[in-house]
Parts: structure tokens; sequence; C-alpha cells
């Protein structure tokens, strides 16, 4: 600390923006998770965590309204290279589940496709039981705890650590699809089913899901008939925009349907896709940047408590690295 110079070049390649803190002394803990086995369109999520840490190194840490922020500490936990040989067991199993069941077309009872759908949940299980493991261990040393991916799928872990925690919590889902599947291609830990199955756990209270434009109507409808369930469409959003309605006037209405204790879930593909070209399922449409963090820290000036997040899907690229870079760092200076 020190000797840290934070005008100087990075002279830290292996920690995140070149910081001098190790886990235990900073403030957030970011849990890399290179993981994606049921993404269902672009792959490279996965290396999400390498892109970012490179692109850290080009963003200045100082922040004119916080100038000493970077004190605080953000830090990378250990990266799991478990999780790299687990993740080649399990593509093998889902090339072979769906190319069967492609030859079979959608039929049930195949013995074989029940062989590989179990080994692949498997997986998946072992992956949220590492995170979850994980984010205990640093929330129980006081630390703001996020997820680093990967497929949306990864941050399940940290929620269900979370719950321990909190009793009522909201989450707040900045993502252009729903997420709400059950089961999608009949794997329980699919991206597409990560906020059906999060909206399962007890004391998550409620779901309020902000720039939607990619659903199914098995999940329109879902959303229709479940109370605890606010969809804030892009085309809706787009519509009172136009129409005059302010940002801060919708940003306030999303904020008020939060509880006190939220956790924030940002898909990267819930940005407009010139910001993340690489992210694995790209939408026209989405929040800009700026409309993204305005709305965060909408949330920290309510009084509302954000108590972990997660950062999904971005783009082995370098633009998207640098945009996911960025954008945790405004989101550790709005928490910090």
């Amino acid at each position: 600390m020190d000797v840290f110079n934070p005008n100087a070049p990075s002279k830290n390649p292996n920690h995140l923006y070149g910081l001098p803190q190790r886990p235990e002394d900073s403030k957030l803990v970011v849990i890399p998770v290179p993981w994606e086995v049921t993404t269902s369109g672009n792959s490279g999520t996965a290396n999400a965590p390498k892109r970012v840490l490179m692109a850290s190194h080009q963003v200045d840490v100082y922040d004119r309204l916080k100038p000493d922020l970077w004190k605080k500490g953000l830090a990378f936990d250990e990266f799991p290279t478990q999780l790299i040989t687990l993740q080649l067991e399990a593509l093998k199993c889902i090339k072979n589940y769906r190319a069967i069941n492609a030859a079979n077309n959608g039929l049930k009872d195949n013995p074989q496709s029940d062989i590989l759908k179990k080994a692949i949940n498997e997986c998946c299980e072992q992956v949220n039981f590492w995170v979850k493991r994980r984010a205990h261990a640093w929330l129980e040393a006081d630390k703001i705890v996020a997820t680093l991916g990967g497929d949306h799928s990864t941050c399940y872990g940290l929620v269900h650590a979370l719950t321990e925690k909190y009793d009522d919590i909201s989450i707040l889902q900045i993502d252009a699809h729903a997420d709400l599947r059950e089961a999608y291609e009949g794997l329980t830990y699919s991206h597409a089913s990560i906020m059906y199955n999060i909206s399962k756990l007890l004391q998550v209270r409620s779901l309020t899901s902000v720039g939607v434009r990619d659903l199914c109507e098995e999940e329109f409808k879902y959303i229709e008939t479940q109370p605890n369930i606010t969809c804030h469409y892009d085309q809706e959003i787009r519509k009172n925009l136009y129409a005059g309605i302010s940002w801060k006037s919708i940003a306030d209405t999303i904020v008020e349907g939060l509880g006190k204790h939220v956790y924030l879930s940002f898909d990267m593909d819930g940005l407009s896709p010139e910001l993340c070209p690489k992210t694995g399922t790209p939408v026209p449409g989405g929040l800009d940047f700026e409309q993204s963090l305005y709305l965060i820290k909408a949330v920290v000036d309510s009084g509302k408590k954000i108590i972990g997040f997660d950062i999904s899907e971005c783009g082995n690229g370098e633009w998207d690295g640098n945009v996911a870079a960025r954008l945790l760092w405004r989101i550790f200076g709005l928490l910090g």
C-alpha cells in the first residue's frame, strides 16, 4: 500500500486493476467462474475472468467522487482451475446429449440421453457448491462478494449463500432475457433457467427484471401469474422515454418495487449489443452504459442495500472485457 502509485502503469498483472490488495485485505472479493456449458448462443464467456483481468489494467482507478476508492480494495478470489477440467467433461456430455436429442426428434425416455442429462446436472451442481462455499467464506469475513462469469447460471451459488444471511432478498436483474424457463433443454441449471431457480429460493421475496426483450410465451405467462415478479420490458421503457418520461422517473419506479436487501444480477446482454458484441446471446435494444449505472446508483441513493452482485455473460473479446472491467469498477465505486 505504501509503495503503490495509482497514477502509474499497472505493475501487478495478476491483480485486478493492478491493485496491491489481496482478497483478505479487500472490501470487495470477486469470485471468477470460468464456466459455460449450457449456453445456447456464442461460446467464449468462460474466458471472461481473464478478459476482464487483462482489460482492468487499462482502467484508471481514480474516481473524482471518491478519490480514495482504490484503498478499499478489490481483488479476485482464487482461480478455480478444477472447473476447467470439469467443464471439458461437461461439454463432451452436452454435445452428445444435444446430438442424441436432435436425432431422436426430442422424444423422451431415451436411456443414453437420461444418463448424459444426469451427468451434466451433476457437473453444474458441483459448480454451484464450489461458488457457494467460496462465497460463504468471504461473507463470513464481512466482504462484499460478486461473481464474474461465465454463463448466467454461475451466480446461483452466491445467491444461495446470501440466503443464509438474509431472509428478505429482492433480485434486480438487468438482462435481455427473462431466464425463467423451467429446466431448459431438460437441464436443471441451464443459463436460461437461472432466474426460475433463484426465484424458488424461499428467502428471495421478489424479482424485478429490467430490459427484457427476448422471451418465450411460457415465460411471459409465468411472469403474468407470479405476483412477486415484475418485468420492465425494454419496449415499455423505450415507449415511456419517447413519450417524454425521464429515466430518473422510470428508475425511481423500478427501485420503489425493491425490498431493503437487493441482489444485483447483471447479464451483459442487458446492455445495447455494441457494448457486448461477443456475449452469449446479444439482442438489439437494451440499456446504455450510464443508464444502467444510474439505475444502480438510484438503488444505493434510496437507502436500500446491495448485498452482492454478479456480472455474467461477458464475451471473449477485448471490447467486451473492457466494458465489463469498467462496469465492475463503477459498481464497486457505488457500493464502496
